[in-house]
């Protein structure tokens, strides 16, 4: 008997992935811009971060630095998700010493949110993605075959390894982790959020 069998995959997550031309002639310039804004405001915030550093949150247009202005703005005006749309931006700068970490959470009113990695020493924090796949959810999938959950859309977790002059940009909705910085340095990333407005 011909099943006539026919798979399709419906809901993905879009995860959008940009590299910074050159990002190594800007790097050192951001670095020093990060740690001379953490010495003016060592308090920071705390919200998913456990242990380091992170700015308030501003619109990119009101951030001090020209240089990290210029390349989120630039980076985020080209994808092709966002053409024909307004996206107003607020990002935040992030400090991950040794052994601090970002819990499990997601961005709400917002539509996509992104980070750039700027400094990331090896095993310095992978960014962990948790599926919205409910039916992950309801028992453990651990026994099942490496083919059920490819097909089934089953697995639990994604994770990115932080690159140097790498952007992301993900659904806000998703929730998503920073493991343990476990490198002997700090690990620098900025963090932001996109709201979309449709241009009449």
């Amino acid at each position: 008997m011909d099943l006539n069998y026919k798979l399709t995959n419906i809901f993905p997550s879009s995860i959008h992935s940009l590299g910074i031309d050159n990002f190594d002639d800007y790097r050192g310039k951001l670095i020093e811009e990060i740690y001379q804004e953490r010495d003016e405001d060592p308090i920071g915030r705390k919200i998913s971060n456990r242990g380091g550093w992170q700015s308030n949150q501003i619109t990119i247009q009101k951030d001090k630095s020209e240089l990290l202005k210029e390349i989120i703005t630039n980076s985020v005006s080209k994808l092709p998700i966002l053409q024909g749309v307004y996206a107003a931006v607020e990002g935040w700068k992030n400090i991950n010493e040794p052994g601090n970490f970002n819990v499990k959470h997601n961005h709400p009113r917002s539509n996509l949110s992104g980070v750039l990695w700027i400094k990331t020493p090896k095993d310095s924090g992978n960014l962990v993605f948790t599926s919205p796949n409910l039916f992950n959810r309801y028992e453990e999938l651990d026994s099942y075959t490496k083919e059920f959950k490819y097909n089934s859309n089953s697995y639990m977790t994604y994770y990115f390894r932080p690159m140097e002059g790498r952007l992301l940009i993900f659904p806000s909705s998703l929730e998503h982790e920073v493991k343990e910085n476990k490198s002997n340095e700090d690990r620098i990333s900025y963090s932001f959020n996109i709201k979309l407005i449709h241009e009449e």
